[in-house]
């Protein structure tokens, strides 16, 4: 069963990572949410290693307009592709991907479509961390969206692009970077008997309800007082529950090899909403310069999932430190697995009513009826 221990994470902070080498030359990457942090520092390595193509993603449509006409105006979008060209490689674009609306994520996918782009590679990396309540245009809250109901409709739009160009020798890779927070989410209990499970973790009293929860991480005690405390550790393992199903669901041998990827606590700008405060920015800054990883060495976590060799041993699991590890007790459990099940569900017909193409693609490319034992 999967445990998350003080020795076991702090070993895992504390190890050297291996750097990837592996020949993309002839492959497409989509890196989504580069512009900062782990994405950025992953798709500057992956541009060092001259693939065919490589699509980053950003926020905001004006940053990528003015980094892709190469305007001198200072922008987090520019500054990337500089970065990203200075490599030397050719090839690279940047889009604009905004995870707190759908309709963004069915422009990008319509997009890319259009254009006739090809993916061997998607890695799923833009996330957020809040612990205010907000929702979204779309009427999600915004943790809720952005790291799971976002992420898992363009995983599933993309699906077929990543299916289409795996070979029998090597499969495409969907990447999506979750965390070991997934442990320490608050187990849903009873959530197997709520009429919805998607309708009731958005709701909004659910949302600002007081739900204390005790926690040992790491060689601390961490009291999350509200639901919105531990909103993202709850949307980790909600990412980890969606792979493991829908790799369940792939054809074997899998033309797409899917992963759940924990960068380990690396320092990146994902805390900047929580460090707003002074008291949580004190303990955050605190905490990471006592064992966060480089946003280098995380990000080579990210790198390994995409490219390195062994991608059909590693489908469907969740990957720490470049290896395959166990997830939580919770998962596992009985209602854990219904749980997650359940979820797969609800996501598909909350997805399917977005997009319809989402319903296409899970009846061509899916087997039904299948799910994690």
């Amino acid at each position: 069963m999967g445990k998350l221990t003080v020795f076991g994470y702090l070993r895992e902070q504390w190890t050297e990572l291996p750097i990837s080498i592996a020949d993309v030359s002839d492959q497409s990457l989509v890196v989504v949410g580069a512009n900062v942090g782990l994405g950025n520092e992953a798709a500057v390595y992956l541009a060092q290693l001259k693939p065919k193509s490589l699509l980053i993603t950003s926020r905001d449509e004006v940053k990528c307009e003015r980094s892709k006409a190469g305007m001198h105006e200072p922008s987090e979008s520019y500054q990337v592709v500089l970065s990203l060209t200075r490599s030397g490689m050719t090839g690279i674009e940047s889009w604009p991907l905004e995870l707190c609306s759908f309709d963004s994520v069915r422009s990008f996918v319509d997009n890319f479509e259009a254009k006739g782009c090809t993916a061997n590679v998607l890695i799923a990396n833009a996330g957020i961390s809040t612990i205010k309540y907000t929702k979204t245009p779309d009427g999600y809250e915004t943790t809720f969206q952005v790291n799971y109901l976002s992420t898992a409709l363009l995983s599933l739009l993309m699906l077929p692009h990543l299916i289409k160009t795996g070979t029998p020798e090597l499969a495409s890779r969907l990447v999506i970077v979750s965390s070991e927070f997934h442990f320490l989410a608050n187990e849903l209990k009873g959530a197997d008997k709520w009429p919805s499970i998607i309708q009731t973790i958005n709701n909004e009293a659910y949302c600002t309800s007081r739900q204390v929860s005790l926690t040992f991480f790491p060689g601390a005690l961490i009291t999350c007082s509200s639901v919105m405390m531990n909103r993202y550790s709850l949307s980790k393992l909600l990412e980890v529950m969606f792979i493991r199903e829908l790799s369940s669901r792939l054809p074997t041998p899998t033309s797409v090899a899917v992963s759940a990827v924990n960068p380990g606590s690396s320092h990146s700008r994902l805390t900047r909403d929580i460090e707003s405060n002074i008291l949580l920015k004190f303990a955050v800054r605190t905490y990471k310069g006592l064992v966060a990883r480089t946003t280098e060495m995380g990000s080579r976590t990210l790198v390994h999932a995409a490219i390195e060799p062994g991608e059909r041993e590693r489908h469907g699991h969740y990957l720490s430190s470049c290896e395959v590890a166990e997830v939580s007790d919770y998962t596992l459990s009985a209602e854990g697995r219904e749980v997650s099940k359940r979820l797969w569900y609800e996501t598909l017909e909350i997805l399917g009513d977005i997009d319809p193409r989402v319903n296409a693609i899970v009846s061509e490319h899916l087997i039904s009826g299948h799910s994690m034992t």
